[in-house]
């Protein structure tokens, strides 16, 4: 409510997602991860009504275990998301990447070689979901840029900015990637964005890098406007 008295501008609110919450979690109770994951859905679905009613225009669940967890994720990851998102009005997205900045995780990359294809899993299913905008890293990536056309029709947050380095990228740099996504996204639902949160960086670097993501997306506006 309060961002909302300040910015006519519209708000996008990040939450976690179910299978997201259930990964690092002990469940005495239902020993099940299914079952937990369906109960913090109805949660984040009831924690989602309240943020849309304070404003906010879109609601996004950041999903990075889906990467690790394929088999659940088509079987009930999908579907415990869309429970999330159930009666909501806003605009609703999923964020996935491969995780960053703890050990475990590093070396857990290290494990999958030079191409990542764990996005071939899913991808055709939550093409088919009630998700609005899939949010993806994409620069300096090692998953292929070419597996966005699975979700072709979907809206996406193409990650133009590596969050992993404190190396400011360059507009051109931004708009390379951005015009590979072209490829496979349409022009009306490509959303340029960083691959993931940037509260590790300095903020002298996280501003420099979001004034390249800036002109970077205006290189290709100006492109496509010609």
């Amino acid at each position: 409510k309060f961002l909302r008295q300040h910015t006519d501008r519209p708000i996008k609110w990040a939450l976690p997602g179910p299978m997201t919450m259930i990964d690092t979690l002990y469940d005495a109770h239902y020993k099940s991860r299914e079952k937990l994951a369906w109960e913090f859905a109805t949660i984040l679905n009831q924690e989602a009504k309240e943020l849309e009613a304070a404003g906010v225009d879109i609601i996004q669940f950041d999903e990075p275990a889906f990467n690790v967890f394929f088999d659940d994720v088509n079987d009930w990851g999908i579907a415990t998301l869309e429970r999330a998102i159930e009666g909501l009005k806003c605009e609703t997205a999923v964020h996935i990447c491969y995780g960053y900045g703890i050990k475990a995780n590093t070396d857990w990359k290290k494990t999958l070689g030079s191409e990542w294809r764990q996005y071939e899993e899913f991808f055709p299913k939550l093409q088919q979901s009630k998700i609005d905008i899939i949010s993806l890293e994409c620069h300096n990536s090692h998953v292929p840029i070419s597996l966005l056309e699975l979700i072709r029709g979907k809206k996406v947050m193409v990650g133009a900015i590596d969050v992993a380095t404190n190396t400011i990228e360059t507009p051109e740099e931004v708009a390379d990637t951005l015009r590979k996504a072209l490829e496979f996204v349409d022009a009306d639902k490509l959303y340029p964005c960083t691959n993931c949160g940037m509260a590790p960086l300095a903020r002298d670097v996280a501003r420099g890098k979001l004034h390249a993501l800036s002109a970077g997306a205006e290189i290709i506006r100006r492109e496509l406007s010609a």
